[in-house]
């Protein structure tokens, strides 16, 4: 069984989104852990203008941030939607705090053919409309910006390209949640991850019922209830209940 966590949780939000994907999954967690951190991730939560200035380096560098002001309650289980996947693994290869990691829908790679023509297609087409719909649950309320800088796009596949060599260093005890609504792209994430991590535990659980923004869609109690588990060495409830 998974040693539990003591310290708390450090839960990071996806490209273009906004904190509030993870502040349920975060009261969810709180009477569990010591601390509970949701990060803005620089460039997110204000104007999507903003975010043609921002480095991938910035967002790790926040997210580390995060977890260097939880650790000092004790170990730190890092969890990140899509891009904030990447991010969690980034810290669970470099961060001695981090003691769990938990996935949903994460984000390290693309099979875009457009995407080695980034630093140019960056400067004829500055943005993109982000319209493709993230959640299922018409009740759900999703903040995210509704166009993106390719300028931005291009730093996330620096992000990515940095991660990916780092997975063999991610030994820690590991949980993703896949939405099967998102098809082969999610899917090569996953098995990347599977691949190149060395993880003893690692356990991927599907999502049946959600968009990407799983935490705030119909399977969103399921991710909290396993991760919960996951996190207190208690036994997780089955898949569909």
């Amino acid at each position: 069984m998974t040693a539990p966590v003591a310290g708390g949780a450090v839960l990071l939000h996806g490209f273009a989104g906004s904190p509030s994907s993870m502040h349920p999954f975060a009261g969810a967690l709180a009477p569990h852990v010591g601390r509970v951190a949701v990060p803005v991730l620089r460039g997110h939560d204000t104007r999507w203008s903003d975010l043609r200035a921002v480095s991938w380096r910035d967002w790790c560098d926040d997210a580390h941030t995060a977890v260097d002001d939880v650790a000092g309650a004790g170990p730190v289980a890092v969890v990140g939607l899509s891009m904030g996947g990447a991010l969690a693994l980034r810290l669970a290869a470099t961060h001695p705090a981090v003691s769990h990691v938990v996935l949903v829908n994460p984000s390290i790679t693309m099979k875009n053919p457009l995407l080695p023509l980034l630093p140019v297609l960056r400067h004829v087409v500055p943005s993109i409309a982000n319209e493709r719909p993230q959640v299922r649950d018409p009740s759900a309320r999703y903040a995210g910006y509704r166009r993106i800088p390719l300028a931005a796009v291009q730093q996330m596949t620096r992000l990515w390209a940095d991660v990916r060599p780092r997975l063999p260093a991610v030994t820690q005890p590991v949980r993703v949640f896949r939405s099967l609504a998102d098809g082969p792209a999610g899917l090569r994430s996953v098995e990347v991850i599977r691949r190149g991590v060395r993880s003893a535990d690692l356990v991927e659980v599907p999502l049946a019922r959600s968009g990407h923004v799983a935490t705030l869609d119909y399977d969103a109690e399921l991710i909290f209830a396993h991760t919960t588990a996951f996190l207190t060495g208690r036994p997780a409830p089955p898949v569909g209940t």
